[in-house]
């Protein structure tokens, strides 16, 4: 976090349950922008959507943020490159599509069939499978709403499973 000229920036290196990880693609990707007459950087769109998956909370959801992204750069979205970031957590992508459709039902070619159909097939796939998902991911989501379930509920607290692998990584890459 840092001040200038009565500025507030706060450096973002990764999301606070660390189940985006934030990589030097990002800046590589980054496009240039000038913000109070100062060039800067800015997110691509697909690293922003990524940031914005986990922003669920009770007091600040991000979901009117991230279809308005999708409206914006409906057909221009690098969807390979968006998968890639969310790795495993698909399913709140289906979720923030579903809420687009249901935002913006006429612009059915916002979001290419083929995605749709990787999404749907991974749920369906999801809903057959054996247990092999996680029991429990609520705590990815908010930890404090969904303290109880792990708490009180004992189920597993994914986002320090999650911190203690990101401090893994930052470990090795120092050593």
């Amino acid at each position: 976090k840092t001040r200038r000229n009565g500025f507030f920036v706060d450096l973002i290196t990764g999301m606070s349950n660390a189940a985006i990880r934030v990589d030097d693609s990002w800046i590589e990707r980054s496009l240039p922008a000038e913000l109070f007459g100062e060039p800067t950087r800015m997110l691509n769109a697909e690293e922003l959507l990524a940031s914005k998956l986990f922003v669920l909370f009770r007091e600040r959801y991000d979901g009117a943020d991230m279809v308005h992204i999708l409206y914006a750069r409906r057909g221009r979205i690098d969807w390979q490159r968006l998968l890639q970031l969310i790795g495993e957590h698909r399913d709140l992508l289906l979720a923030t599509l579903v809420l687009f459709h249901y935002v913006y039902p006429a612009e059915k070619r916002g979001v290419p069939g083929g995605v749709w159909d990787l999404l749907l097939w991974d749920l369906r796939e999801s809903l057959k499978a054996e247990d092999t998902q996680p029991r429990f991911r609520g705590s990815l989501l908010d930890e404090n709403m969904f303290a109880i379930d792990v708490k009180e509920w004992g189920l597993p607290d994914l986002t320090q499973e999650y911190r203690a692998r990101k401090r893994g990584r930052i470990e090795e890459r120092a050593a």
